[in-house]
């Protein structure tokens, strides 16, 4: 069913109407946990959410700084020694996310109140004075950051000046006299909003999050603070701007059901996250100390067995075994394998990067990898061509495609001689809406996953071989990116 909803139109189905009672019925389980959960467990969580909030935010618009480093600035910082672009950023998107957490009942949502937020979080940015705080002068768009270093468009937004601000003050008025929509989706909507009028020379995106938070807050979502949805946001960057570029071709009067799904999936994940962490914490602050050394030991030591850990730390065998019976039914280790083979992995050591690139030239057709062990996986989500012509009609680079029979050969293969390979061709992706050489993948490539039925015969280390191949008639005139996710026991070198 279509409804009207401010100037869009969405698609109430059955999946919709389930996230927003999930998201509804984990909002009134929370206020219980927050009673029961200590003052000093939530203060750790929030303390470790506003870390992961502010290097994601800036992270997603071209920062380089780490966790550790973002911890490190907001914890020692000394504001005439911010000489870095990056640092500022940083500490502008702290102050602002502060502020917000601790005075969201006092903060109406206004223009004036908007205007102070993005001058708060420009406030140490050198390049940004002569802007902040008021809206843009110039035309700008939305821009998203490759890993090469080029920047995409994903779309075009509203002009400064007179159209700019009826945009800000329509969407304003409507989000506070608007009563029949339900909160969830008016701050879905009010961010998406935001960022296709762009109001501000820059930090618009930046400043859609921080207002994604407030709007939260305000609608009595406490649990956000405690969180970082800013993170799962830069998780999910690609399909964050697929997703907002998709929306944005069909304006004005867009049908934005695509963009409240995803909204709705991130509030989901970082749900179910929260809990986790919170589950972890009291498992850890319960731990006996036998379990704090076998724990810190899987965590070091992924895929370590019974035996060794009990010969490392000179603990009997059957005690060690009924220690990783009660971690890993309480869900804090992962138990892979059977019998004699049977190892132990800690749950939050089974990180990802995520999206990764590959890029394959003429000149450089191959890359190489190394899966290390059995949780390891390379995951292709994204192709990227980059034609070395001139093109104007879409026409023009597919027909060359075509020519070429240009496609991805994957080669996995490992010591114990088993080999298998899959050629990919790229014609198979193109669609007749692909104005622009970019196909995301439906089902991502999975390696080692679509090569061997049976995993568990798989045996490690695998060496795969990424390369770019085509007719040997015709030169290669394409340049491809592959983004991808990786597992942090994957290694970048020949086998």
């Amino acid at each position: 069913m279509s409804i009207p909803v401010y100037t869009f139109t969405l698609d109430f189905g059955f999946e919709l109407l389930n996230a927003m009672s999930k998201i509804d019925r984990f909002g009134g389980a929370w206020m219980d946990t927050e009673k029961r959960e200590g003052y000093k467990t939530l203060k750790e969580l929030r303390s470790i959410a506003t870390v992961n909030s502010v290097g994601a935010s800036t992270r997603i618009e071209g920062s380089k700084m780490t966790n550790d480093e973002v911890k490190v600035l907001i914890e020692n910082v000394k504001i005439e020694k911010l000489v870095e672009r990056d640092q500022q950023e940083v500490l502008g998107y702290f102050n602002a996310l502060d502020v917000i957490i601790e005075s969201y009942r006092d903060i109406s949502i206004s223009e004036s109140n908007i205007q102070n937020l993005h001058n708060m979080m420009m406030k140490f940015s050198d390049k940004d004075q002569w802007h902040k705080g008021n809206y843009k002068q110039l035309s700008n768009s939305v821009e998203a950051n490759n890993q090469d270093g080029s920047k995409t468009t994903i779309f075009h937004t509203s002009a400064p000046g007179i159209e700019t601000e009826d945009l800000m003050r329509q969407l304003i008025e409507w989000y506070n006299s608007d009563t029949a929509t339900t909160p969830i989706i008016k701050v879905a909507l009010f961010v998406y909003e935001f960022l296709s009028i762009h109001p501000f020379q820059d930090g618009n995106g930046r400043l859609s999050r921080l207002l994604g938070t407030l709007l939260l807050l305000k609608h009595d979502y406490s649990w956000i603070q405690y969180v970082s949805f800013e993170h799962e946001i830069e998780r999910r960057k690609s399909d964050y701007y697929s997703i907002l570029m998709e929306c944005q071709q069909k304006r004005p009067g867009e049908n934005i059901t695509s963009w409240v799904h995803f909204f709705l999936e991130c509030v989901l994940t970082i749900q179910d996250k929260l809990m986790q962490k919170l589950d972890v914490q009291k498992f850890e602050n319960q731990m006996s100390p036998r379990e704090k050394m076998i724990y810190l030991l899987i965590q070091n030591n992924p895929g370590i067995r019974s035996g060794e850990i009990s010969e490392k730390l000179n603990i009997p065998l059957p005690t060690v075994k009924r220690i990783l019976s009660e971690m890993t039914s309480g869900k804090f280790l992962r138990k892979y394998g059977s019998g004699v083979g049977t190892n132990y992995v800690a749950d939050n050591l089974n990180k990802v990067q995520t999206d990764v690139a590959m890029i394959l030239k003429n000149d450089d057709r191959k890359k190489e990898f190394v899966l290390k062990n059995k949780h390891s996986f390379l995951e292709i989500k994204k192709i990227l061509l980059t034609p070395k012509f001139e093109w104007v009609k879409p026409s023009e680079w597919y027909n060359e495609v075509y020519k070429q029979n240009l496609l991805i050969k994957i080669t996995c293969r490992n010591k114990g001689l088993q080999e298998s390979w899959l050629p990919i061709a790229i014609v198979h992706y193109i669609q007749p809406t692909h104005v622009q050489p970019i196909f995301s993948l439906i089902k991502p490539i999975r390696i080692p996953g679509d090569f061997w039925e049976d995993m568990q015969d798989a045996k490690y280390p695998i060496s795969v071989c990424v390369e770019l191949f085509s007719d040997e008639k015709h030169p290669i005139t394409f340049d491809m990116m592959l983004v991808y996710d990786a597992s942090n026991e994957v290694a970048i070198f020949p086998f």
